[in-house]
Parts: C-alpha cells; structure tokens; sequence
C-alpha cells in the first residue's frame, strides 16, 4: 500500500526521526455501544489521515502518524493532580516522570512504521506486569488521543472531583479513569482507558459501564471510550456517545467538540479562562517541581519560536523544532552566549529547561507557565498546613520532608496498618484534603492568574533570581518539541528507533 499523500510534509510528524503509525478505530453510538475489535486486516488497511481541527472526526478506521515525543508527553501528563507528597518531596517528581516514561521503552519497539510489544514484554514477563504495563499505555494513549480531539488537560478521577458532580462522587467505587474540559465549549469530557495485549470486547464493553454515572454528572457531559490494544501492533479502538456520523473527512463536532475551532483556541482560553489555566498548571506540576528540584547551575534557557500565525497545526499540540521554521529563524539571530532577554527581543519564547539525572528526558516551560505553577504550589502548600493544623491524627498520613542536620533524611514511624485499614485511612485523608482545596479554590484561581500574569511581564531573573544561560539542545543530540507554554527534548540515541521487533 501506498503511503497517504499527506506523509513526510512538513506540516506532518511522519518524517520525524522518531515517527511512527498508530491505526485508530473511532465509532460513535447511543447509547455507548462498543464496536467488535476489528480483524488484523482491517487494522493493517486502515489509511484515512486523522483530520485537522480539534473536534471528534467522523466515524471511520484512520492510520494516525505521531513521534515518541508525543507519547512522552502524554505519558508525563496524563491525570496529573497535585498530591500532597510531591508538594512536600518536588525531588521524587524526577522519579514520577521516569516510572511514567520507561516503561514504554522496556516494552515497545519500532518496526518500521509500526509499534509493536517488544520480545520481552511477549515473552520475557510474568502476567500481572503485561496487565500493569497494559493499564499505562492505554492511559497514555487515551491522553494522546483525547488531545488530538482537542481536550484539555486531565486529572484522574479518583484524586478529584469535577466541577457540576454530584457529591457522591468521591464516595463512589467505580468512576472513569479521567475527566477534562474541553477549551472549545467547556464541556465536560469523561474518559474512560482500556488497554492490554489483546483488548477484546468484554473489557471495553466494562468500561462503557464505567462511563455511565447517571445522577452523578447532572450536567452536560461527553463519554469517550479509548481502548488500546498491542497485538501484532498498537492501534487504539474509541468508542463516543453519540449520534453515528457518515462520511470520510472533515472535523466532526462529535457531541459539541467544536470541529475545526482554529488555532487560537488553547490561547485564548489561558487568557479568558481562569480553570483552563487552573488545570494547565497543575497538569503540568511535575515539571516544575523537578525543575525546581534541579541544581540551579543545572538549568538553561532553550529559544523557541513562536507558533506562526495561520499555522496548520493546533497550538496546543507539539511542534517538532528541528522542522519549525520560527525556531529555526529566531535560532539564527540570537548569539550563542546570549540571554533569555535576547530572545524576548527577537519576540522568541525563552524556555526555563533542565536536563533530569538518570534520565534521557529534558523538560521545561514558559516564564508565564512557570510563575502560575509556582502560585499553585504555594497554595497546595497552604492546603496541607491546613490540614494539618485542623487533623493533627492525619499527620503520619500526610508525607513531609525532615531535614536532620546531618542532611539525610529521618523516616516517620510505620504504623502497622492492614491493606484494607491502609487503603480506607489513605482515602479518609484525600477526601478532607479535596474539601479544603475546593473551599480555597478561588484564592487558587486568583493566585495562578496572577503568577501567570507577572511571569509574563518579568523575567528568569525575576522569577529564579537567576539569568540561566542559552542552550541549543538541538546540537546536543536532543530530539525538540514544544507548545506555547511547555517544552521536551529526549536524546535520540536513547530511543532506539532502529530497534525491531525479535
């Protein structure tokens, strides 16, 4: 078969280095019925590009190209709230990210145009790890499907509570994995991720179930099923609510998803829409707080450009930056050992970036993302003193770090708890601290637009107290993507994209 037209533009990821071919199955129906798992030749002659625009396309068998940047910034992202213990340990961040990011190099592989299960993952390991290993990258990749249908970032059901829910919620067993709001019409999205070997229709068709909450979500709200299989090859199954769509092309509005909506819509929901840029930010708190966590002699300024106007690609997915012509320009006329103020000046995007130690991954952000971030995580910090001071029996529960003055680290005292004992007091002390961070939810909608705010105006300097200096990434070996506000670079060495299937 031919490839499509549309493959190796510049416009496209296909002819990036790490890039690959996801086959995705989109199906509508109501109420949510799964469609059967397709057969291994219609997952092999599935063609149809994925439309432009950040809507729920039509229904139809689409071959998706993206890179492994793409699913490492999902995988850093997905259902990300901001916990108490990373509030309080921003060091164990990095190793967050890196239990997030290898397990999808110990079990996929490159072949070609494909991925595939590596020989470990068929071979080399015991059940329960393929079924852990299933449930995070069906996570993963029902973040980046959800993304490239034009969703906001999402927090795990189980950590938060979405705004309309009813109050029994928190108490309720059986939830979605996610739920996000969408920028184009602020619905509520509530998605729901299956993934494993050979994802059948028996599990998907549990997770339809799990979507259907009735009297818990009284407002309006879309159910995405996404289903992620590995057999032979990933592809993805998703599955929507809703009346069945006909044709082969186009930005369906799928349930109000806005269709092509434009590029501006991510921008200006950060602008105009202090929740968006709520969850912007603690989405992306793992970030900051392993910047945070690095030497400081350890962080540098990367120059972006920014996103062209009348640009194809929507501003809230990555650029790939070795073929982004406004990185490349501003690169050329800012000097090697020049400053994030030479960027501003070239109306390029100084990024704070810094490489994670043992890892092959470096992150970073916008001075404007970076300064509502640093407002949250102040405000988290007042949410667990709360708590502490008003639940003193919570204490133990709640993670701290004691800096002895040898340095290390003092351990609190196990307590000898059961499983269930473990699991109900864990759930106890989440649900009071979910109640004092609704109750303070407003100061934390004000103080992140502020923080977003003066980031904006000022400078690193400013921020960090700290003028890092420029880094080209690029030239060190790094694979670069980046939106507006956040940035990744991995080592492309490290990713063994000639690596093929055993």
């Amino acid at each position: 078969m031919q490839p499509p037209a549309w493959a190796g533009t510049a416009d496209n990821p296909l002819s990036a280095p790490d890039a690959f071919d996801v086959p995705v199955f989109l199906h509508r129906s109501s109420p949510l019925t799964p469609a059967p798992r397709p057969s291994p030749a219609q997952v092999a002659s599935a063609h149809q590009p994925w439309p432009k625009g950040a809507g729920i396309p039509v229904d139809g068998a689409y071959l998706v190209g993206t890179t492994w940047r793409a699913l490492l910034d999902a995988t850093t992202t997905v259902g990300r709230n901001i916990g108490p213990w990373i509030a309080a340990t921003p060091r164990l961040a990095r190793r967050e990210i890196m239990a997030r990011r290898y397990p999808l190099s110990a079990y996929l592989v490159r072949a070609g145009r494909e991925v595939v299960p590596s020989v470990v993952y068929s071979h080399g390991t015991e059940s329960s790890t393929r079924s852990a290993f299933g449930y995070h990258v069906g996570m993963t990749m029902a973040e980046w499907a959800c993304r490239r249908m034009g969703l906001g970032p999402t927090t795990h059901a189980e950590s938060a509570v979405p705004q309309g829910a009813a109050p029994g919620w928190a108490k309720t067993s059986s939830l979605p994995d996610l739920f996000g709001t969408h920028p184009a019409t602020s619905e509520l999205w509530l998605v729901e991720a299956k993934g494993s070997r050979r994802l059948g229709l028996r599990p998907r068709i549990k997770g339809a179930k799990q979507l259907d909450i009735g009297a818990l979500v009284p407002v309006t709200h879309q159910k995405v099923l996404c289903g992620t299989s590995l057999e032979r090859r990933l592809f993805m199954m998703i599955d929507v609510e809703g009346l069945p769509k006909t044709g082969n092309s186009g930005g369906g509005s799928g349930g109000g998803s806005g269709g092509d909506s434009g590029d501006s819509t991510g921008e200006e929901a950060l602008e105009q829409d202090d929740e968006a840029l709520l969850e912007l930010a603690r989405s992306r708190m793992l970030t900051y707080l392993a910047l945070t966590s690095l030497p400081r002699d350890g962080l540098r300024i990367t120059a972006v450009g920014r996103p062209e106007e009348g640009s194809p690609a929507r501003a809230d997915l990555i650029r790939l930056l070795e073929s982004d012509r406004a990185t490349t320009e501003l690169r050329r006329h800012v000097p090697p050992d020049a400053g994030d103020e030479a960027v501003r000046q070239q109306n390029g995007l100084d990024m704070l970036t810094g490489r994670l130690p043992g890892t092959d991954l470096m992150l970073g952000m916008s001075r404007r993302l970076y300064g509502a971030c640093r407002a949250l995580a102040y405000e988290e910090r007042r949410v667990v003193a709360r708590v502490r001071d008003e639940r003193p029996k919570y204490l133990e529960e709640l993670p701290r770090e004691v800096q002895p003055a040898d340095g290390t680290v003092a351990r609190l005292p196990e307590r000898q708890l059961s499983d269930r004992a473990y699991e109900e007091r864990i759930a106890e002390v989440q649900e009071y601290l979910r109640e004092v961070r609704e109750e303070q939810r407003d100061d934390q909608l004000r103080s992140v637009r502020d923080g977003f705010t003066m980031g904006d105006r000022g400078s690193w300097m400013h921020l960090i107290d700290l003028a890092p200096r420029l880094a080209l990434p690029r030239e060190e070996g790094f694979l670069e993507a980046a939106t507006a506000d956040t940035y990744l670079a991995v080592e492309e060495e490290a990713l063994d994209l000639d690596a093929e299937a055993e």
